[in-house]
């Protein structure tokens, strides 16, 4: 993946799409105490339906179906039709949703940065989907920031140190969020409700924001995983082994 690698994505049928984004600060910076990053994968086939049910949830919340959404619109005060109309958005089956967090609590090995094994258990959520479905191709798709492409991609250059590098064909794309591109603005709502739950947790409460169980409680969670890395262990041998939970 380079810096560069912002142009239009092209899928064909058979590609599998997945929409990244991420929360928190890759490197706990400042007060920042978790890292997360989600994503939303869906054939490509199946992608012109899911932008259709997004355009029309747009339109219900901001009256516009270009309008861009972002889980930071969504307020205490939002409209009752609008989580109705999130709600019914998030029972569609036509997509998966991933997400994996971590904590300043976390257990790493010396230099490892924390990105690196929310990176590692995302590929691996991301393979168990992978594997029940037809594809032939996969696009990795991220919403640009520039403050965190440079450690982003070094991380993905580390990838093949902690999982075995997958036999599919993957294409790699950093987005900008003007590109108001669908599928990663419902990546935007996936890890922001991975980071509503690992903040919960933080403080200790029990139970289950309301806005994880829209994202993750509605369909089987064969389609719907959530982890939290809690610790990362470098053995003699060579081999890392990455522990983690679920309330899932």
């Amino acid at each position: 993946m380079t810096a560069s690698a912002k142009e239009e994505i092209k899928p064909h049928a058979g590609d599998l799409l997945i929409f990244g984004d991420d929360t928190g600060h890759e490197t706990f910076a400042g007060d920042q105490p978790f890292y997360g990053l989600g994503c939303c994968l869906i054939l490509a086939e199946h992608y012109e339906h899911l932008k259709s049910r997004w355009r029309d949830v747009r339109k219900i919340i901001k009256g516009d179906p270009n309008a861009p959404l972002h889980a930071s619109d969504i307020t205490i005060s939002a409209k009752p039709e609008d989580f109705v109309a999130l709600g019914d958005a998030f029972k569609d089956p036509c997509f998966a949703r991933v997400a994996v967090t971590t904590t300043k609590t976390v257990l790493l090995p010396a230099l490892m940065e924390p990105c690196e094994p929310v990176m590692g258990l995302l590929e691996d959520q991301i393979r168990a989907i992978a594997d029940l479905l037809p594809c032939k191709r996969i696009w990795i798709v991220l919403e640009a920031s520039k403050r965190a492409d440079p450690t982003v991609m070094r991380c993905f250059g580390k990838l093949a140190s902690l999982r075995p590098v997958s036999s599919l064909p993957a294409e790699h794309r950093f987005l900008p969020k003007s590109a108001n591109e669908p599928g990663l603005e419902v990546a935007d709502f996936i890890v922001s409700a991975a980071g509503t739950q690992v903040r919960h947790c933080m403080r200790g409460k029990s139970g289950e924001p309301p806005d994880f169980k829209l994202v993750f409680r509605q369909l089987p969670r064969i389609g719907c995983r959530y982890r939290e890395v809690t610790k990362v262990t470098d053995h003699p041998d060579g081999t890392i082994s990455i522990d983690s939970i679920s309330p899932l």
